[in-house]
C-alpha cells in the first residue's frame, strides 16, 4: 500500500474506525502518513475547542410586518439573506461541490502569456494526475505514488524556469516496494531516484522514458489563474475574475470565536463591476465590506482559499467561508464596528450576508452608497 491508497485510512483512524491491516502497517512505518495524521488529529482538536467557544443566543423577539407586493419581493429576494437548516445548507453545499466539478478548466491558450501551467501526466495505465505550476513561485511541486503496471512509481515534478513560451521542467522518478520509506523522495534528496531537466511547451507533447516502467506522455496549457482543482483530473472550482463568494461564514477575532453565521448563505455574487461590494454584519462586531476594488478607509486582506485576514483596529481577524473566496492573493475590507442595522431598517439584530452598492469619489477611492 501507498501513502496515495492510505491517505483515506488516516481519516477513518481518527474517526475512531478500524483499518486494514495493510493500511495500519503502512501508517505505522510511514513518516508522511505519520504527519497526515497529526494533521488530522490536530484539526479535530482545533474544531472542537472552536466549537466549545459558541455562547448560546436568546431567540430574537419576531415582529410581524404587513406582507410586500409580491412582485417587490421576488425582485428583492436576490439581494437578501437566507437563512435555512443545517441539514439543507450541506446539501445545497454538497450539490455545489458536485456542480463546480462539471466545469471546464478556464485556459488561456497554449501559447498565451498566463503565469500558470497546467501539466497533464498520462502513463501506461492511464492519467496520473493534473499538475498546476506557477511560473512566479518555483517552490511548488506535484507528487504522484502508485501502481504502474508491475512496479510502484514515485513521480515528482517541479518548474524550474522559463524561457518565452516554454517552461524548463525537473521531473524526478523512482519504483519503490511496498512499505519502503519515501520521505527523502518528498524532499528531492533521494539518492535512488531518476532525475531528468526537460524544455517543455505546453501546446506540444512530450514524451519521458521511465526505466521499468513505460513511457509518459506530457501535455499541458497555459491558464492565468493558479486553480483550486477538485480531485487529481483538472475540475477547477476557483472562483471567476470578477468574483467573491461567501458561504456559512466563521469571524475570529485574535483567533477566538467572533461570530457565526451558519445558516447564512450568500451562495455565488458575480462582481463583474467595481460597484459592489460583499457586506457581511455580525451582531456585536459590526458591518464588514469586501471589494475587490480599493475602498476609502478600509485594509488590504490575505486572501487564502476560503480564509480572509486581516489586522484593523489593534486586532486580528479571520474570516473562514465554505468556499474559495477569490481568485486573487488580496481583497479590501472596510469594518465599520459601531454599524447597527435598525440605523438601515432591519428589525431586530441577526447577522446576514448581502451585496452593497459603491461610488466612486473624486480621489479614486470607491465607499459604500448612502455613507460618503
Amino acid at each position: 500500500m501507498n501513502c496515495i491508497e492510505a491517505a483515506e485510512f488516516a481519516s477513518a483512524l481518527c474517526d475512531g474506525e478500524i483499518i486494514p491491516p495493510a493500511a495500519a502497517e503502512h501508517i505505522g512505518t510511514c513518516p508522511v502518513c505519520q504527519a497526515l495524521l497529526r494533521e488530522y488529529l490536530g484539526l479535530g482538536a482545533e474544531l472542537r475547542r472552536t466549537a466549545s467557544l459558541e455562547q448560546p443566543a436568546p431567540v430574537p423577539a419576531r415582529v410581524w410586518t404587513r406582507p410586500r407586493n409580491p412582485l417587490t419581493a421576488f425582485l428583492q429576494k436576490g439581494w437578501g439573506t437566507m437563512r435555512i437548516p443545517r441539514l439543507g445548507f450541506a446539501a445545497m453545499i454538497a450539490g455545489i461541490v458536485v456542480l463546480a466539478s462539471t466545469l471546464a478548466v478556464v485556459k488561456v491558450g497554449a501559447h498565451s502569456t498566463g503565469t500558470v501551467v497546467l501539466l497533464n501526466t498520462v502513463g501506461p495505465n492511464g492519467p496520473l494526475m493534473d499538475c498546476p505550476l506557477s511560473t512566479q513561485d518555483t517552490k511548488q511541486a506535484c507528487d504522484w505514488y502508485g501502481k504502474m503496471g508491475s512496479q510502484n512509481l514515485a513521480y515528482r515534478v517541479r518548474l524550474l524556469s522559463r524561457d518565452g513560451s516554454r517552461v524548463l521542467l525537473a521531473i524526478r522518478t523512482r519504483t519503490y516496494t511496498k512499505g519502503e520509506n519515501l520521505s527523502s523522495f518528498t524532499f528531492d534528496a533521494d539518492p535512488a531516484e531518476a532525475v531528468k531537466e526537460v524544455w517543455f511547451e505546453p501546446g506540444e507533447p512530450l514524451k519521458l522514458d521511465v526505466p521499468d516502467v513505460g513511457a509518459l506522455s506530457l501535455t499541458g496549457e497555459w491558464m492565468d489563474h493558479m486553480p483550486i482543482l477538485m480531485g487529481s483530473h483538472g475540475q477547477d472550482i476557483s472562483p471567476g475574475p470578477g468574483e467573491i463568494r461567501i458561504a456559512s461564514p466563521l469571524l475570529l477575532k485574535d483567533k477566538t470565536l467572533a461570530g457565526d453565521l451558519v445558516s447564512v448563505v450568500s451562495g455565488v455574487f458575480s462582481m463583474d463591476n467595481q460597484d459592489r461590494a460583499m457586506w457581511i454584519y455580525v451582531p456585536g462586531q459590526g458591518s464588514f465590506l469586501l471589494s475587490l476594488s480599493p475602498m476609502k478607509g478600509a485594509v488590504e486582506a490575505h486572501v487564502t482559499f476560503s480564509r480572509i485576514s486581516f489586522e484593523e483596529g489593534g486586532h486580528s481577524w479571520e474570516f473562514v467561508t465554505g468556499a474559495p473566496v477569490c481568485r486573487g492573493d488580496y481583497i479590501w475590507v472596510l469594518h465599520q464596528p459601531d454599524f447597527k442595522v435598525n440605523a438601515m431598517g432591519h428589525n431586530g439584530d441577526e447577522p446576514f450576508v448581502k451585496t452593497q452598492l459603491l461610488v466612486q469619489t473624486a480621489s479614486g477611492e470607491w465607499v459604500p452608497t448612502g455613507r460618503q
